[in-house]
């Protein structure tokens, strides 16, 4: 058979084919455009959604701050209930929505001195953010609730969980809080470990400097060699 024919048979066979499957192959090809296009607009209606969410929580964050100097702790106390249920119905939404009216939330029991409600929002905020910029200071923050709630293995946990993301603001602050709460729980060899760490890593940092002279009173007092 002649090249010429050859070609002449393959593609009679493909106009074949193609004519004979044309309904089948359109529905796929349908579907397939259908797909994309919903996947487009999932993304436009995701987007838009999210923009809605910041757009609540700020609106949120100016009425709680407006106005609000020189306001009675019974007054500050009414304007934070009212600020919270507003942005409870955001709370279970995920993204970066979620992760600011979280943290919203969670600034606002934490002014309040609700540590352990704070806590759970700072978590939910590292939950639905674990690679966002708000990541490391929601971190913080649970370690600071814990502190308070005297936590203090689960607040050295999240010091340096906190200090584990570099470029971090207050990664320094973190160490030297690791240091601190290790210190308080009576673990002078860890509480030098972290200080040292610190101090190593940035000799310059005015927490630095203050771990240097923790490191120096517990070599006083005999806590370390």
């Amino acid at each position: 058979m002649s090249e010429n024919k050859e070609k002449t048979t393959v593609s009679s066979k493909l106009n074949g084919f193609l004519e004979k499957n044309r309904v089948w192959l359109f529905t796929v090809l349908g579907v397939l455009i259908v797909a994309v296009v919903v996947s487009i607009i999932a993304v436009s209606v995701s987007a838009k959604s999210a923009n809605k969410i910041l757009t609540a929580v700020d609106e949120i964050t100016y009425n709680f701050t407006k106005d609000s100097s020189g306001l009675s702790d019974a007054e500050l106390e009414a304007k934070r209930a009212t600020a919270l249920s507003a942005v409870e119905p955001y709370l279970t939404k995920g993204g970066v929505g979620g992760v600011r009216a979280n943290m919203l939330a969670a600034d606002l029991y934490f002014q309040g001195k609700n540590y352990s409600s704070a806590l759970e929002c700072y978590k939910a905020a590292v939950s639905k953010g674990k690679k966002s910029y708000t990541a490391p200071l929601s971190y913080f923050n649970m370690a600071v609730c814990q502190e308070e709630l005297g936590n203090y293995a689960e607040a050295v946990e999240n010091y340096k969980a906190a200090a584990d993301f570099e470029g971090f603001v207050l990664r320094s602050h973190a160490l030297f809080s690791t240091g601190r709460v290790y210190e308080a729980m009576n673990d002078s060899a860890k509480a030098a470990e972290a200080y040292n760490s610190l101090i190593e890593s940035s000799p310059n940092d005015s927490w630095a400097q203050l771990a240097k002279t923790r490191v120096m009173d517990m070599k006083i007092k005999g806590n370390i060699q």
